[in-house]
Formats: C-alpha cells, structure tokens, sequence
C-alpha cells in the first residue's frame, strides 16, 4: 500500500481559494511588514519601521529596510512591544522622504503582508495618499489565505508564528518589521511552492522605474506659515496651503524642515512637484530654499 506524503497545506481546501492561486503564478513580490506606535493612523498611530523583502523568480533577490521619524514620543508600551526606541527613531527620515523611495522600490510587483488590512490597507496607503501616491499594486494577505483555506481554526489560529511553525521558518525577531517580512516571505515561498508548480512559471526581470504620479489642476488660495515648539530642541514649521479645483477645496501642507509635502484633505490626486510650482508661483518665489525662509 502507498503512503501519502505529509505537507503543510495537505488539509487546505484548494476551491476556497482559487483566485489566490492564480495570484501565486506571479514572478515578482514584495512581502512587507510595518510597525507603528498605535493601531489608527486616524487616531495619532504612526509608522516607525518599513521592512520589505522582494521575491523574483521565487528566490529572495533583495531586502529593504527603514526607520522612521514618528516626530512624536515613542511610548514605552510600544517599545517593550517592538524593540524599537525613542533614540533609533530620532534623526531618521520621516513618512514623507521616505515614501517616494519605497513606492519606486516597491515597483510593480505583487504585495505580500500577512494582515494586509493593517499594515497595507490602513497604513500604508494612508500615508502614500497624503504624499500625492496611490500605487495600484495587487495585494495577498496571508493571514486571509489562511483563514479560507483552512477555516475553524479559531481566533489566534492563524497567526505568522503559526505558518513559520508549519514550514520550520525561524522568525529572528517577531514584531520587528524587517525580521517579520523575511519570515513571511519564506513562508509565502513555501505556500506558492506547495499550491503552484513553480517550474512552469514565467521569468522576470526587474526594472526600478519612477513611479507615475497623477494630478489634479488645481489654484493656489492662500498661503499661511504657521510654527510651533514641541521641544526645546524641536521647532515645527510649516506652510499650509488652501487649494481650489472648481468646486474641490482642500489643503496640503510644506513641511520647513524636511522639505516634505503633505496632503491634508484634498480628495482627488496631487502631484507635489505641480503643487510646488503653483505655490512658488503664487508668492512670486523663485525657488524651495525660498519657501523654506518665507514668512507671513
């Protein structure tokens, strides 16, 4: 008599999840991992690491790894949950200079998170949003193949340390976003090998292309330079700017000191280097250092 082989996903119900599968025949991913200071952005919750790891041709090619500037306290519930303290943030770029470089690195390629409703969905397409980036990317959330491939698990059966479990991955350092993207990414490897034959797959090869930006014509209304102390360090400056596009009003806003732009409420998309032009233009200005040492 014959023995089946044990596998990891020998108990997935392959016809919940056909669509996912058919996302699994991809050659180019990037499995990221974020962590934060709260579980909004709504609700003050910020970005302090980026970790990424990129899969082409199934096989790790590259990995990407970041801190960030909150430019808020960093809470000492946050830093017993992640490692992560107030020092190895401070002096890092903020969401804003970091964004642009992540978008272009991140490319076209599939995004892999295990919850993306979290760290994709509500994080991180919040923040490209309010830099004037809205990148279409496809998304696969781990945690929801899971959770349809292998239902009744129960709550906390579905968890990254339960997947790294079943595929013998050793996760270095689990809430540190750089350590959890590598763990998943191996895990995502052994998913795609198991549900895909990877043999018949297409090549690829990647090219970092600048990442096309929409716009939207807009008018400069007012512009209003406002600062405030945080710390006797630490001086926020920034120009809020009131926008107009027929009946559309909304406002971005310059970050002074890091010579970011931010959207604050302007619903449709914004290319910043159009808006720059505009404001520039409104004040009769002839450059950014400009603008950096203009008052009103």
């Amino acid at each position: 008599m014959g023995t089946s082989v044990e596998t990891p996903l020998m108990h997935w119900d392959r016809t919940r999840i056909k669509k996912e599968i058919e996302l699994l025949k991809g050659n180019h991913y990037v499995v990221l991992d974020i962590e934060t200071t709260g579980l909004s952005p709504h609700k003050g919750g910020r970005i302090i690491e980026i970790g990424a790891v990129r899969i082409v041709n199934g096989e790790i090619q590259d990995k990407y790894q970041t801190f960030v500037d909150p430019e808020q306290k960093i809470y000492p519930k946050t830093t017993e949950l992640t490692g992560i303290t107030q020092a190895m943030v401070e002096g890092q770029p903020t969401i804003g200079q970091v964004l642009p470089g992540f978008a272009q690195w991140i490319g076209d390629a599939i995004v892999v998170c295990h919850n993306a409703k979290f760290d994709w969905g509500l994080f991180l397409k919040h923040a490209f949003k309010s830099i004037g980036l809205e990148p279409k990317n496809t998304v696969i959330c781990t945690y929801e193949l899971f959770r349809k491939a292998d239902p009744g698990r129960g709550k906390g059966g579905y968890t990254l340390m339960t997947l790294c479990t079943m595929f013998k991955v050793t996760n270095k350092s689990h809430h540190r976003a750089i350590d959890d993207a590598e763990a998943t990414a191996k895990v995502f490897l052994g998913i795609q090998s198991e549900l895909v034959d990877t043999s018949k797959l297409k090549k690829a090869e990647v090219k970092v292309e600048e990442v096309k930006v929409e716009h939207t014509e807009v008018n400069v209304k007012r512009v209003k330079y406002w600062e405030k102390r945080v710390s006797p360090r630490k001086m926020m400056k920034r120009h809020y700017v009131n926008l107009a596009n027929g009946q559309d009003y909304g406002s971005v806003y310059f970050d002074i000191p890091t010579k970011t732009w931010y959207n604050r409420d302007f619903d449709k998309p914004l290319d910043f280097k159009q808006v720059e032009k505009r404001v520039l233009e409104f004040l009769e200005l002839s450059s950014v250092m400009d603008l950096c040492t203009y008052k009103n």
